[in-house]
């Protein structure tokens, strides 16, 4: 019996029967809180550490209620944006998410501790141990919170329970090295390969991320590296092919998935009062992903498209 540990985490959320992140039917585990400000990002609620408010303008009937009710007058209608909050004076008391009648204000980010996760993700041990899933710990970014991840994974290993962890590795080598032997299944964000380019798009260097993804190779379970495709950004063969290059000669030829973009984020960044500046960026399909998955296939790299149970 592993001794008792029971800290608190900030999520945003657990999603439960997910299948595309990782094999079988899973539980996902997002952590709230990400060091890193991709511009594609498709969960921008899961950046800030802390609760917020999130607004649905689709939802509301713009009665002003909300406005009213606040206690630190936070609340403003936006043109463009509707009844939005500033986070930067809200104290998140709920007043406004309890007043709304038509539930189009919620609180995002709630403070779990260890014990109670548990009690989420054995609710559905069944599913795991008959379709071969498990747990994955998502965000953000979930090694932010390492102690809480370290001891969930503890739990789960103590439970038989399989775990996959999804990182963008902009962490400390000691992180992963206390995390990475407690995880099944890494999944590791590659989203560039020039470290300019990966400033100037996600506000972080690469050199860190290259080192960590290096690390991960030699001693992970199981790698699988993703890599995001998006247009003007990495979708050309010059950027894939340096990424691939990498990939087999300093990681011995990990798995790859290329993902393709969407902007299914963009109501979150509305109802969070921010412009989404790839709101008119088209969609991606997994065909758009193919030739570059050809690409890394003919270097002899494993590739597959698109995010799925494997």
């Amino acid at each position: 019996m592993l001794p008792t540990v029971n800290i608190n985490a900030i999520l945003f959320d657990i999603e439960r029967y997910a299948l595309e992140d990782g094999p079988g039917i899973r539980s996902v585990v997002f952590f709230k809180g990400c060091n890193l400000r991709c511009l594609w990002c498709q969960n921008p609620e899961s950046q800030d550490g802390n609760p917020q408010i999130l607004y649905s303008r689709n939802e509301c009937i713009a009665c002003g209620r909300c406005a009213e009710i606040c206690p630190v007058d936070a609340i403003r209608d936006v043109p463009d944006f509707g009844y939005v909050t500033d986070h930067s004076v809200c104290t998140v008391c709920g007043k406004c998410v309890d007043a709304c009648y038509t539930g189009a204000r919620k609180i995002v980010g709630r403070s779990m501790d260890i014990d109670s996760i548990m009690e989420e993700i054995l609710k559905d041990r069944d599913f795991y141990r008959e379709s071969g899933g498990g747990v994955t710990f998502s965000g953000g970014e979930p090694l932010l919170q390492d102690a809480v991840v370290s001891a969930l994974a503890l739990r789960c290993r103590e439970q038989g329970i399989h775990t996959a962890l999804e990182t963008a590795g902009f962490v400390s080598r000691s992180v992963l090295d206390k995390i990475v032997p407690l995880i099944d299944l890494i999944y590791f964000d590659l989203k560039h390969i020039d470290s300019g380019e990966h400033r100037k798009f996600t506000g972080v260097p690469i050199e860190p991320i290259l080192e960590n993804l290096k690390a991960v190779s030699a001693s992970a379970a199981r790698l699988i590296v993703r890599i995001p495709l998006i247009p003007h950004v990495n979708d050309d063969n010059k950027t894939i092919s340096r990424m691939f290059e990498f990939l087999k000669k300093e990681c011995a030829g990990p798995e790859v998935e290329i993902l393709p973009f969407h902007r299914l984020g963009l109501g979150k960044y509305e109802g969070l009062g921010r412009s989404y500046s790839m709101a008119a960026t088209l969609n991606l399909g997994k065909a758009d992903c193919e030739p570059f998955a050809e690409l890394g296939r003919a270097m002899g790299l494993v590739v597959r498209t698109g995010a799925g149970g494997v």
